[in-house]
């Protein structure tokens, strides 16, 4: 049954006026009034509709998609492929960002919630499991990307980012490294934590002892990768000879920070990357990388979404497998 503003009022034992100031700010309300209110909507899962056309046609012609930054090629390769479909379908995207922050991510799908779209992707990093949880349980459309929720496995949309890593391990172990630097996101959300045990697992089964003080954490943009690559310039690059990095752009960051720095790759040290962005081709040199079909994902994650938004529980997306793309960013340490 669908929630109206007159059941938050209720539900508050406050007028409709004063649910309806509250919800659009357009007045002073006592802090007591404002807080029933608030726990009302919550609790009711209302929101106050942004579009009035679609109280009338009962749907939307919009589809809100959540993501970091859409300057990140990353996402923009996701978005890119999302409008394609949603534009052969008749939709277009409502599209919010988050900036790696939990506060501004839940605002972010509040507001896409407002706006009644017949869908929603979500690609979060920072908003905490059980919040995220709450929204996934009242809205059976929301479905995520590249992120696994316990409990709602059928509508996360992901990779198999644990043996992609660990190929890509195995391989630099192979090729002669053992001194490995490994760079993850600051974001101990499942995909990070999933490579990082590809990692560690490929790293027993050949008998490499990880050194702790070569396992950093940043964030995974632009800014991340320099900060760790300056963190790795202090400890010496003779204490490793590659470095794994979380995600391609950390991988180009540092890249371009090590070379500043006089370092040349893979001549001084090697680096790999993940995700395999058109950028990972057009380095120098090309980065060693793991596939992430992200603009297949994200095609795939939107029809998800819609078939839930019709109640239709038979579509499913099997898990992607990933393919390692070896290029020219590293060298083979011979005799080790």
């Amino acid at each position: 049954m669908t929630v109206t503003i007159r059941d938050v009022a209720k539900k508050a034992n406050v007028s409709v006026a004063t649910v309806s100031r509250v919800l659009n700010g357009t007045a002073k309300v006592s802090d007591e009034a404002r807080n029933a209110v608030l726990a009302a909507q919550s609790e009711l899962g209302f929101y106050l509709n942004a579009n009035a056309r679609t109280l009338a046609k009962k749907d939307s012609e919009t589809i809100g998609v959540l993501v970091s930054d859409i300057s990140d090629p990353y996402f923009g390769t996701m978005i890119k492929s999302c409008d394609m479909e949603a534009n052969a379908m008749g939709k277009s995207l409502l599209i919010a960002q988050g900036f790696y922050d939990p506060v501004r991510e839940q605002k972010a799908i509040d507001s896409l919630l407002s706006h009644q779209c017949s869908g929603m992707l979500v690609h979060a990093l920072a908003i905490d499991d059980i919040i995220l949880s709450d929204y996934m349980r009242r809205f059976p459309y929301i479905v995520l990307i590249n992120r696994r929720l316990r409990g709602f496995e059928d509508r996360c949309v992901i990779i198999d980012n644990h043996n992609g890593m660990y190929d890509l391990t195995n391989y630099l172990i192979k090729f002669g490294h053992k001194k490995i630097a490994y760079v993850t996101s600051s974001f101990g959300i499942s995909d990070a934590q999933e490579r990082f045990s590809g990692f560690k697992k490929a790293c027993a089964d050949n008998n490499i002892e990880i050194n702790p003080r070569l396992i950093l954490s940043v964030p995974p943009s632009l800014e991340g990768g320099k900060m760790a690559a300056e963190q790795l310039m202090k400890i010496g690059i003779d204490q490793f000879s590659v470095v794994m990095c979380y995600c391609d752009t950390i991988a180009a960051s540092a890249m371009s920070t090590f070379e500043n720095n006089g370092i040349k790759i893979p001549d001084d040290i090697s680096i790999t990357g993940f995700d395999d962005l058109f950028i990972a081709s057009c380095l120098n040199p090309a980065l060693t990388t793991v596939t992430n079909p992200i603009g297949i994902m994200g095609k795939e994650a939107l029809k998800l979404s819609l078939a839930r938004y019709k109640k239709d529980y038979d579509f499913t997306i099997p898990q992607f497998k990933t393919e390692l793309i070896i290029r020219k960013s590293v060298q083979e340490i011979k005799n080790s």
